[in-house]
């Protein structure tokens, strides 16, 4: 039997932290952890002194990273190799994310991450839950970095054919709650399974409050992409962090929300329902220069990624490494980073039947290893080492 036993390092869980820990792992498994020493040595041991071990991350929401894009690179190979390149930032279980585009593209993308799926191994990197996707039934005066020429209504025919043609992968759709048509693709996607984030949205508050009621669940990017907050008008925003059983993503970057908006945020609603997501598109790990998103042309500057005509924020560059060092420098615990980067995001898309999010036992081994500046230094997939420095 395979074990590996991690040694003298901080352990983070959403239950809190364990000092001078270690976690022992057996065929990809936790099979115990705790303070000290453990009782036995056999099997592989690593020294993680100085180092702290965080429940691999969990990026629920990305289109692409370090030249790869989910919508145009419509690959299974191109995916998986998106899978270990997000292994470099922590990164063990992620959500392909398409933007709004063709039928004929949303479909191949989703049969690229399904054969993906069908051919992950564990030392192929981050785990693949499924595909989301944002669109394309949203509302064009909040398409962001969205293209126009693809945004359509909602068309229950069309998207029927597009979940059943793709075997079940879908796992969650960003949709305007408040367009013709909605209810009933919202209807039919959480019969399904299918988690509905409102988003790219111009819906009132009032129609927020009706939209959860239908059941949406999430709201993707808080107040990118939504009618502006006004005191006389507050807008979907306010709905979706007023409603206990909504989850929210937050874009830690301090470009899409100011710092203190960040923390504002996840301050009302807590850690228990924050997700902490990337957003990140192809220049994620490149070089600044001119990259695409759905057809429409970007041009990163320092890091910062704006469409070319308009100059609206498409997308980011973060990692979720860095996402999880800003929320701890805004004084979050590292228990509370844990859970919005890796617990919660699992809970958003009702995965935690899967073992991961979380270090405890008989859950998977996938697991973090960050240094004091949250560098990563290996990332750890099913109890195998995938990525180290």
């Amino acid at each position: 039997m395979h074990k590996t036993i991690l040694k003298r390092c901080r352990i983070i869980s959403s239950e809190g932290v364990i000092e001078d820990g270690y976690i022992t792992i057996e065929e990809g498994t936790i099979v115990d952890l705790g303070r000290g020493r453990p009782t036995e040595y056999l099997g592989a041991v690593i020294d993680l002194e100085g180092y702290s071990v965080f429940p691999g991350f969990i990026d629920t929401h990305i289109h692409g990273i370090k030249g790869l894009d989910v919508t145009s690179h419509r690959d299974p190979e191109k995916i998986l190799k998106m899978a270990m390149h997000l292994t470099e930032y922590g990164v063990t279980s992620f959500l392909p994310t398409t933007v709004t585009a063709p039928y004929e593209d949303l479909l191949e993308a989703c049969r690229s991450v399904r054969e993906a799926i069908s051919m992950w191994r564990s030392t192929e990197g981050a785990r693949i839950l499924g595909i989301y996707f944002e669109g394309p039934y949203i509302n064009p005066e909040a398409a962001g970095a969205q293209n126009k020429l693809y945004i359509r209504p909602p068309d229950l025919r069309e998207f029927r054919d597009l979940v059943e043609s793709c075997g079940g992968v879908v796992r969650q759709i960003t949709i305007a709650p408040e367009l013709k048509g909605a209810e009933s693709i919202i209807a039919f996607a959480r019969e399904h399974g299918i988690v509905v984030s409102a988003g790219h949205s111009n819906a009132s508050y009032e129609e927020g409050l009706r939209a959860v009621g239908l059941g949406v669940s999430k709201a993707t990017h808080i107040f990118n992409g939504m009618r502006r907050f006004h005191h006389r008008d507050p807008g979907i925003a306010l709905a979706m962090l007023q409603l206990a059983n909504v989850y929210i993503e937050v874009i830690a970057d301090f470009i899409h929300l100011h710092r203190a908006v960040v923390k504002m945020v996840i301050d009302y609603i807590s850690p228990d329902r924050a997700i902490l997501v990337t957003d990140s598109i192809a220049a994620t790990g490149m070089k600044d220069g001119i990259y695409e998103l759905g057809g429409l042309k970007v041009i990163v500057e320092k890091g910062i990624c704006r469409l070319a005509d308009k100059g609206e924020l498409a997308g980011s560059t973060l990692t979720m490494n860095r996402a999880v060092g800003n929320i701890i420098a805004l004084g979050y615990s590292l228990s509370s980073a844990a859970k919005m980067s890796s617990l919660i995001p699992v809970k958003s898309i009702n995965l935690e039947k899967h073992r991961i999010g979380d270090i405890r036992r008989r859950n998977k081994a996938d697991l973090a290893v960050l240094d004091e500046n949250y560098r990563v230094i290996k990332t750890i997939v099913a109890g195998e080492i995938v990525y180290e420095i």
